[in-house]
This record gives structure tokens, C-alpha cells and sequence, in this order.
């Protein structure tokens, strides 16, 4: 059974099916699809527009939402989840290595592609997990200034359940883009947009050196996705309430950077 489910989960995960399943989800014929979707993932109807409204699957993958519907926690050193998702792993690092999807050892440097990680050594991890019911635009966290960012090329291994239990370093085998942020008090944070089984794109909307203030839209997954949260273990406090397995939304507090 494993290895048919290894070879299921290698063979979906082809970049030749990517760019067919991407053209495929672009075309008004894929229209069709959108009503059985939210059917399918019981996606609540109070959240988007009319189907008809979209102009392609991949349209109504990457929706906006009413900001109303998505309140960001006020507070001037309140950090905020990122997206909507599911936490998939959380905790403390030891030292430059952080333990994601059962015990499965990933080195800083390794997932960053950036090899200068002493700041964010033995530092605090958040792993969360957008299924494809989930709002797929990525929001700032807190308000700070991009000091590196670096796309990462890879594979679109898928980030659920199985594709994490199948592929040894799936996250860092996947592409992806790794930003590193700077608070106006010094403290820095890292954030990894993971790609996934069919498109893997990732969109980015900022550049280094920008200043981004918190809750503003810095980028969307298409189709499939991680996003993995690394800050200073001593600049940062997780919220209490915070655990595995979780349902969170974006603009809800995660933590808190200390004074």
C-alpha cells in the first residue's frame, strides 16, 4: 500500500500534468466546475460571489473576500496568522533545525535557501496548511520591511496528509519563496510560501527593501499550499490557544512580538 501510494503521489505530481491541469483550470470551459467545487469542499457561499461571477476555476481559486468578513487582531505588537488554514505543526526549533510533518528534521538554511539563519536560530515555528476550501491570498502579519526574498525552484509534490507521509523533505523539495522581514524594532521574522500539487504557483507582490503594513495582501497560492511562519524564540510570544490541527483565519492573533 505505501508504495502504491508513492508512486500515485510521484506520478500526479509531474510537471507535464501541471501545465496541462493549469491550462485546463484557466479555460471558461473549466467555468463548469466551480458550482460541484464548492459543493465538493463545502466552501461557505457567504464568502464569495455569484459562480458565474468567475471567469475560470483558477478565478475562483484565488477569490478575494470582503475585508469585513476577515477583522485583523488590533494591537501594536500583535502578530496575525497569515491566511485561512489548518496549523499543521507548531513549536520551537532546536537550534537551526525544526521538526515538520512527524518528526521529519528540516535544517533553516535548508528551507530559507539562505545560509546566513543565526538570528533565527532556536527559533519559535508555525506550519499551516491551506486545503482547497480555504481562502488562498496571503496578508501580512505584521507591519516590517522585506530585507531578503528568493524564489526557490522545485517540485509540486502535494502538502496534505499524504504527500507529506509519502516524500521524505517534501518542503524542501517543493518550490517555493522565502522572505525575510525586519520589525521596526529590530526583530525578524521569516515567511515560506510553499507550492503544491497541480499548478504550484506562487505570486509574490512586494520587492526587498519595501515597508509592508500589517493585514496588506502580499501574495496568493494557485492551487495547493503551505505557509510556513520561523520568528526570534526570544523577541516572540505564541498565543496560548494555538494548537495542532487547528482551524485558523487569517487576521486572527498568532502571537506577539515582546518589547
Amino acid at each position: 500500500m505505501r508504495l502504491f501510494k508513492k508512486v500515485a503521489v510521484y506520478t500526479i505530481s509531474r510537471k507535464t500534468l501541471g501545465k496541462a491541469f493549469n491550462v485546463a483550470c484557466r479555460s471558461r470551459l473549466s467555468r463548469m466546475f466551480i458550482k460541484p467545487y464548492i459543493r465538493l469542499y463545502k466552501i461557505d457561499r457567504k464568502e464569495i460571489r455569484h459562480p458565474s461571477a468567475y471567469k475560470s476555476l483558477t478565478d475562483f481559486f484565488v477569490r478575494d473576500i470582503d475585508p469585513g468578513l476577515r477583522p485583523i487582531a488590533n494591537g501594536r505588537n500583535i502578530i496575525v496568522s497569515p491566511v485561512d488554514g489548518t496549523i499543521a505543526d507548531l513549536g520551537f526549533a532546536q537550534g537551526k533545525k525544526i521538526i515538520l510533518a512527524k518528526k521529519n528534521f528540516y535544517s533553516l538554511a535548508e528551507l530559507l535557501a539562505f545560509p546566513n539563519v543565526d538570528s533565527l536560530q532556536d527559533c519559535y515555528y508555525m506550519n499551516i496548511y491551506l486545503s482547497p476550501r480555504n481562502y488562498h491570498r496571503i496578508h501580512m502579519p505584521f507591519p516590517a520591511q522585506v530585507i531578503h526574498h528568493q524564489y526557490v525552484p522545485g517540485q509540486v509534490f502535494p502538502v496534505n496528509k499524504l504527500g507529506v507521509s509519502t516524500v521524505k523533505d517534501l518542503f524542501a523539495k517543493n518550490r517555493r519563496t522565502c522572505t525575510i522581514f525586519e520589525t521596526k524594532g529590530g526583530a525578524k521574522f521569516a515567511l515560506i510560501k510553499v507550492g503544491a500539487l497541480g499548478v504550484g504557483k506562487i505570486i509574490s507582490s512586494y520587492h526587498v527593501g519595501e515597508k509592508i503594513p500589517k493585514g496588506r495582501e502580499i501574495g496568493r497560492f494557485e492551487f495547493g499550499s503551505t505557509v510556513i511562519l520561523i520568528f526570534q524564540k526570544d523577541l516572540f510570544k505564541p498565543s496560548k490557544f494555538l494548537t495542532v490541527n487547528q482551524q485558523i483565519k487569517m487576521g486572527q492573533k498568532i502571537g506577539s512580538f515582546l518589547e
